[in-house]
């Protein structure tokens, strides 16, 4: 009886079932199958392209359709396809600070001139998880069927199209991870991947419907085709993913030969090939297009599929599938320096067992560190020591990094981006770049050397010299006017020395020591003309000695929608204070003063997922320090630490929101209108324990008081790409009244670190 069920059948009608490519369109596919199965139609053999191929090789590996759908519908099906880190994996140690990059590229040192081919990004689609993934899902079927289709639950077949013999590439054997995310390789979306010499891309170029492949490989008595892409269909202008579909894609036979079975075409009008969020109405078109067309399909078939036998042959199948476990490692395409780092952070050497989820761990630590810049795993399973070595296909960062980014926007804050980096491993991981920002806002120049040990007690040390220019503009006046200085330059130039550590779960703490120099020009009243000799000029010359504890693992680096940050920082501040101010007998000075003091700052920012579409976030701030009044009302508010939670207050100067000791908090209730775009609302209460007033002689007379309360509101709807974000905003500040903005932003707007943090 057992027998019986797990082998194909030898007598009756056998029935093979072949799955276009189509993009998202083909979760069609799981509501056919689910059809076929409810009616007791039986499925002796699959065959797949791109879509095609996945739902394919999920059924051949024993899932059910259930089954199917609650993975493509789970969140980490959705961070697979996007490249997102889930935020329990995500290493905040190694991180790098984030920047305002876009795109980017990298050189390679050995070339001896610049190919602009190679400069292009290989894909849209971080292929991070994606790897992982199909290790996950595959290895222990891979080692069930011992690298034979044939021996899947199914009989399976998977098709690729080879880059360099310009051909369809057909899977029989094999690594079943390979073959399934060789066929869904889509050009520019996933990068491509090789196998056994072979460069792979998606199988639909050459054959979106492999019904070829069905009939030379298995000869089914009656073939059962599923199509989800309409041929005479015209890409939409701005879908640039359809519109190369269309362009790369040869001709394929979509009917299915006469007398040799029956085609199912769905209409998809309307479903780009990534509208994954579309699962549940996808799943109907195809379900319920079948049990349409049933009446014919069991005319052609008259063999039927007992499910309670269906269901026995499955569990039976699955059973039999040895357990993930791993022992031995070998990492390919690293010299030795690089292998030794890399096995201290996968600290594993061989003695013991481990599991998938303590090299999921080590994967993500490792692909944190920019010098890793890609790692395929495969899995080979040996039945004697009933477990699997781990063979890590490692592509090493030899280039130099190219980034550039920007933020454009409707008011001041239009920011261009341009940085290079380099990495280097050898026994320590080392990082050198320079970053370079230019815009209305800042100008800036930063030097940074990263070092990072991974001995029993990772650590980093390192080294930043920056020169930054701020222009702080008092409003974009919109909508209201005022009286208050418009025109503040603040100037710093610092050295930072930083050595790191890692603390509690996604954290680390780090001891710092920075000088600097800080120059501040600004005027104390509002002139109807100007010259450089009109500014008084604040300079200062301070060391930092500090201590910064982090934990982080928010989503993005510029409007989350998950995770959570909290940090503490303490500092001891010591220098001297100048000042220079405009007479009418020239530039005048006061006598240096000494500044010194301590500053304690903290804060937190959370985000809680409370339903499918609502997402609701929390954030605060806090900051005291003992710093005395500077020279006049003006250095000292600008001196001040500033609250600026939202992008637009990091842009403009307002000084009803600076402060030497004050709390603030907030609440972020977030819509999710569909994937990636938001609406994001923002609600700040600011309670300034101590503020500054003007005094007759432009004195900063300081007044401790919780009275001068303030809010921040805005309303942003923002679509997040993989690799930049569009906002549109709309906000209004309590001080001054009728203070409204609204504008425009593309693209990140960040700043990087300051002398004082």
């Amino acid at each position: 009886m057992v027998l019986a069920l797990c082998t194909c059948p030898v007598s009756g009608q056998r029935v093979g079932l072949v799955l276009s490519g189509g993009g998202a369109k083909g979760i069609a596919h799981i509501g056919v199958i689910q059809a076929l199965e409810e009616n007791g139609i039986p499925i002796d053999y699959v065959t797949g392209t791109s879509i095609g191929a996945i739902i394919g090789g999920l059924y051949a590996m024993g899932y059910t359709p259930a089954e199917m759908m609650s993975l493509i519908k789970s969140s980490d099906f959705i961070n697979w396809m996007n490249g997102t880190v889930e935020e329990r994996y995500i290493d905040f140690f190694r991180k790098p600070a984030p920047t305002p990059e876009i795109i980017s590229t990298d050189i390679s040192l050995k070339d001896t001139a610049i190919n602009a081919g190679k400069m292009l990004p290989t894909s849209l689609m971080d292929p991070i998880q994606m790897n992982f993934a199909f290790l996950q899902l595959t290895a222990q079927y891979t080692a069930l069927c011992n690298n034979d289709f044939d021996k899947l639950f199914v009989p399976y077949r998977s098709i690729a199209a080879d880059v360099y013999q310009r051909k369809s590439y057909v899977f029989r054997e094999g690594d079943l991870g390979d073959a399934i995310r060789a066929s869904m390789t889509f050009p520019f979306v996933f990068k491509a991947i090789k196998v056994d010499g072979h460069l792979l891309y998606d199988g639909g170029i050459y054959n979106n419907f492999p019904i070829d492949i069905m009939i030379k490989d298995f000869d089914p008595d009656v073939c059962l085709g599923s199509v989800v892409v309409d041929v005479n269909q015209k890409p939409d202008d701005y879908d640039m993913v359809a519109q190369l579909q269309t362009m790369i894609m040869h001709p394929s036979n979509y009917d299915v030969p006469q007398g040799k079975g029956f085609q199912m075409q769905f209409d998809m009008e309307g479903v780009s090939l990534l509208d994954f969020y579309k699962a549940d109405s996808l799943y109907r078109i195809g379900y319920e297009g079948t049990i349409a067309r049933i009446d014919s399909i069991k005319s052609l078939i008259s063999r039927r599929t007992d499910p309670f036998d269906l269901r026995l042959k499955r569990n039976i199948f699955k059973s039999q599938i040895p357990v993930l476990r791993f022992r031995k490692i070998t990492v390919n395409g690293v010299n030795e320096a690089e292998r030794e780092y890399i096995f201290k952070v996968l600290r594993q050497n061989g003695d013991s067992y481990f599991m998938l989820e303590d090299f999921k761990i080590a994967y993500f630590k490792l692909l944190a560190d920019n010098k890793v810049n890609e790692i395929i795993p495969h899995a080979i399973y040996d039945p004697k020591d009933e477990s699997f070595q781990l063979v890590l296909d490692v592509e090493m960062n030899h280039r130099v990094h190219l980034a550039v980014g920007a933020n454009v926007s409707s008011s001041i804050s239009n920011q261009l981006y341009l940085g290079v980096g380099f990495h280097f491993l050898s026994q320590v991981s080392q990082q050198y770049s320079i970053d370079a920002y230019m815009g209305r806002i800042l100008n800036a120049i930063r030097l940074k050397s990263v070092f990072f040990s991974s001995d029993d007690l990772p650590k980093y040390a390192s080294i930043e010299l920056s020169s930054l220019n701020f222009n702080m503009f008092q409003g974009e006046k919109l909508f209201y006017k005022d009286d208050r200085p418009a025109f503040i330059k603040q100037h710093e130039v610092f050295l930072k020395l930083r050595f790191g550590l890692p603390l509690l779960k996604k954290g680390k703490v780090d001891f710092g020591l920075s000088g600097a120099y800080l120059g501040d020009k600004y005027m104390q009243t509002k002139l109807e003309s100007f010259s450089e000799e009109s500014f008084d000029k604040s300079a200062y010359a301070l060391l930092n000695g500090s201590v910064h504890f982090e934990q982080n693992s928010l989503n993005t680096k510029q409007y989350p929608t998950g995770g959570g940050r909290r940090y503490l920082t303490l500092q001891l501040v010591t220098g001297i204070e100048s000042y220079l101010y405009p007479d009418t007998v020239g530039r005048l000075s006061k006598s240096d003063t000494k500044l010194s003091y301590a500053q304690l700052s903290g804060g937190f920012e959370q985000y809680l997922k409370k339903k499918n579409k609502f997402i609701l976030g929390f954030k605060g701030e806090a900051v005291y320090n003992n710093k005395r009044s500077l020279d006049n009302y003006t250095s000292s508010i600008i001196q001040a630490p500033a609250f600026s939670p939202t992008i637009h207050s990091k842009t403009t100067f307002n000084e009803a929101y600076r402060s030497n000791q004050y709390l603030a908090l907030g609440i972020l209730p977030i819509w999710n209108i569909r994937p990636s775009l938001f609406l994001r609302t923002e609600l700040y209460g600011y309670f300034p324990l101590t503020m500054y007033q003007r005094g007759v002689n432009q004195e900063a007379v300081a007044t401790r008081s919780w009275s001068n309360i303030q809010y921040i509101a805005e309303a942003s709807l923002v679509y997040s790409l993989n690799f930049t974000t569009l906002s549109v905003f709309v906000n209004n500040y309590s001080y001054p009244d009728g203070n409204w903005n609204f504008g425009v932003n593309i693209g990140y707007l960040l700043f990087g670190s300051r002398f004082i943090e």
